[in-house]
């Protein structure tokens, strides 16, 4: 037994050791992401905490819209991703934060595919699916920002709380404070419910 866990403990430093010469080559290869979006969820605890130090300043050197293609498949599920994400997933998560906090820095927006993608699966991602939606707030229209008010109001309170304050002060704001709480006023029970 002291054999597998000492084994088992040089695989993993061998694997945090050459981590970031993967993320590195994802760099050339911006599909290598979908492997470790795959890969992340089973990745032991220091592995996860690696990458998510680490992806961050990767993904400020990729092509957004190739960043958007793999996130997408990910979250759809597709072919060569793990299967689609039942609960909100750190990582990608993450990278959503990251390019949205990318775009904003510079004064621009996200790809416009990575918007409609994400509300596209908000529903279909479950109750956690309006966490994935709340980077992008700043950046929706009033229609689409009124389409993902229902799974906003299915997320935790904390969490609700960031996604309302996101649209509220965004600049300019997808909806005005006032159509805002009209729009919550609106919205039937049943339609956030948790």
């Amino acid at each position: 037994a002291m054999r597998v866990a000492a084994a088992a403990a040089e695989e993993e430093e061998e694997a945090a050791r050459r981590l970031p010469l993967y993320l590195a080559l994802c760099n050339r290869s911006p599909s290598m992401l979908a492997a470790l979006l795959a890969g992340f969820d089973g990745a032991s605890a220091a592995a996860q905490a690696t990458v998510q130090e680490l992806l961050p300043g990767l993904l400020l050197h990729l092509p957004m819209e190739a960043v958007t293609e793999v996130l997408l498949a990910q979250l759809r599920g597709e072919p060569d991703a793990s299967p689609p994400l039942a609960a909100a997933s750190p990582l990608p998560l993450l990278a959503l934060h990251v390019l949205a906090d990318r775009a904003t820095a510079v004064g621009g927006t996200v790809p416009a595919a990575l918007t409609a993608g994400v509300l596209g699966l908000v529903s279909r991602l479950g109750p956690h699916g309006g966490a994935y939606a709340v980077p992008l707030l700043p950046f929706l229209d009033e229609s689409q920002s009124v389409a993902v008010l229902p799974a906003l109001l299915r997320l935790d309170k904390g969490d609700l709380t960031e996604a309302l304050a996101a649209l509220a002060h965004a600049e300019p704001p997808p909806l005005a404070p006032r159509a805002l709480l009209l729009q919550l006023h609106l919205l039937k029970p049943e339609d956030g419910e948790r």
